[in-house]
């Protein structure tokens, strides 16, 4: 924990590249357990998104992003990053579900697509894979089967 000059204390989570409200997610377990939830492709990123048990993990919402070696050396996959962190930092905390865990796994379109595009792609990805959250039966795993017994 970091203090501030006025004596309040933010999360060690917490950092300027997401808006207040909503936490990054740093552990690669989280990123692993993120994974095995809901999908959505977009042109310039891939958002997967996992609704977390609000009793043990916090009711806020949190958020990652990846970028792979393929999509090109580090400063490439830094800048990347960075643009990404941003789309999310200037994306209304209302946007994101209170409970729900996000990954932004980036391609390579997102490094030299206008940053406008980017940032309506995200928020419209964002209110799409949050519907479907809404809509899916809770008996269902993960994999949107059902196991076999």
């Amino acid at each position: 924990m970091t203090r501030q000059p006025d004596g309040q204390n933010i999360s060690a989570h917490a950092s300027p590249g997401v808006r207040p409200g909503v936490l990054r997610l740093k552990k690669r377990a989280d990123f692993v357990a993120t994974a095995k939830g809901r999908r959505l492709h977009q042109r310039n990123f891939v958002l997967q998104a996992r609704e977390r048990d609000p009793a043990f993990e916090g009711e806020t919402a949190r958020v990652g992003f990846t970028v792979t070696k393929k999509v090109g050396k580090s400063v490439v996959r830094n800048r990347i990053r960075r643009r990404l962190r941003e789309v999310a930092r200037l994306t209304e905390a209302s946007a994101f579900a209170p409970v729900c865990d996000y990954v932004v796994a980036a391609r390579r379109e997102a490094l030299t697509a206008p940053f406008d595009d980017l940032r309506g792609e995200f928020l419209r990805a964002l209110k799409k894979i949050n519907r479907a959250g809404e809509s899916r039966p809770s008996n269902l795993p993960a994999g949107g089967r059902k196991q076999d017994k």
